[in-house]
This record gives C-alpha cells, structure tokens and sequence, in this order.
C-alpha cells in the first residue's frame, strides 16, 4: 500500500511481506484487520497505521503496522 489507509478500512498482510518473512502459513497470514484512528506520532509520520488488535508489547496500546506491509481486502 502506497498511500495510508483511511480509518474503517479492512486490510491484511501482503502476501510478499508473508513469504519473505516466513509467515505465510502463520497467524498473521489468515489475519484481517480494521484501521483504527489514531494520533501517535508512528501513525502521523505516515509509514505506520494503527489496527484493531492489541499491541503485543503494550496491551494497554493497539498494534501498529506499516503501510507498505498492508493490502486493502474485504
């Protein structure tokens, strides 16, 4: 994904960035996600949305993902 995705919108991890990282057959390979609003400065730099999952580091925050990682699905 070139440009950030808007709040709402449901996305998914790339198939590329799954098979480069060896994840094509885990967890995140079957995940979908919403984009949710968020104001933290990685979301405002423009390179990271927030989903609607929980962080795994800070469950008190969402998880993070960069865009280029991301493809809109249904």
């Amino acid at each position: 994904m070139n440009a950030k995705p808007t709040p709402g919108v449901r996305v998914r991890m790339t198939g590329e960035f799954l098979r480069n990282t060896g994840q094509f057959a885990g967890q995140d390979a079957h995940a979908r996600w919403i984009v949710q609003e968020c104001s933290c400065g990685l979301c405002k730099g423009g390179r990271f949305v927030a989903v609607n999952e929980r962080s795994v580091d800070n469950p008190d925050a969402a998880r993070h993902i960069n865009i280029h990682n991301l493809e809109r699905c249904r």
